[in-house]
């Protein structure tokens, strides 16, 4: 049985009103930042990434319930081949975070492990689970990528043929998803 306080809920369009609007601008965020990356990326030669991708942005994908809570994602750039997954990965986890993430698998990790050193110190995190899929991280363990870190990370490369990179933030930095994409764009891929 429904509860009043239930019922006053799925009575109001307030709450559903609200959550498109959300959803609206979510993904126009999204696709917003996706422009960015592609601008950063006509900007200048040299990034480090493989010459396969295509620089067409790709598709916000949406859905409404992992784990109990809505999401949005893109991947791009990527690569999704035979030889492997290349994936800058953007991810909005509505009520908990959002993140960047660079999913990498087989050839794709052997040629991005050169770029690996460069990340220490810079707030990237090195996901220790098998499941690189997993967006929730609050039952996995990571690893920073650090000084005091950075032998146990060269380990794990050593040892796996998949790895998820990312940083998290909070959803009251949503404003800021541009900012923080490029910079983690650039901290990960400029040569």
């Amino acid at each position: 049985m429904l509860s009043e306080e239930q019922i006053s809920f799925l009575d109001s369009k307030d709450f559903f009103n609200l959550k498109k609007e959300v959803d609206s601008q979510v993904n126009s965020l999204l696709y917003s930042t996706q422009e960015f990356i592609r601008k950063i990326w006509d900007s200048k030669d040299g990034w480090f990434l493989p010459t396969e991708i295509s620089k067409t942005p790709r598709k916000i994908s949406k859905g409404h319930n992992y784990k109990g809570f809505p999401y949005q994602v893109f991947d791009y750039p990527s690569v999704f081949s035979d030889q492997g997954i290349f994936s800058f990965r953007i991810v909005i986890w509505y009520g908990n975070s959002f993140s960047t993430n660079l999913i990498l698998t087989d050839s794709f990790l052997e040629f991005f492990k050169p770029q690996i050193p460069k990340l220490k110190n810079k707030s990237v995190n090195l996901l220790t689970e098998e499941n690189i899929w997993e967006t929730d991280i609050s039952n996995n363990t990571y690893l920073p990528i650090g000084d005091a870190t950075f032998d146990a990370v060269t380990d794990y490369l050593e040892k796996n043929k998949s790895i998820r990179l990312f940083r998290e933030f909070s959803l009251n930095q949503i404003n800021s998803l541009d900012r923080l994409t490029v910079e983690c764009f650039n901290d990960w891929f400029a040569q």
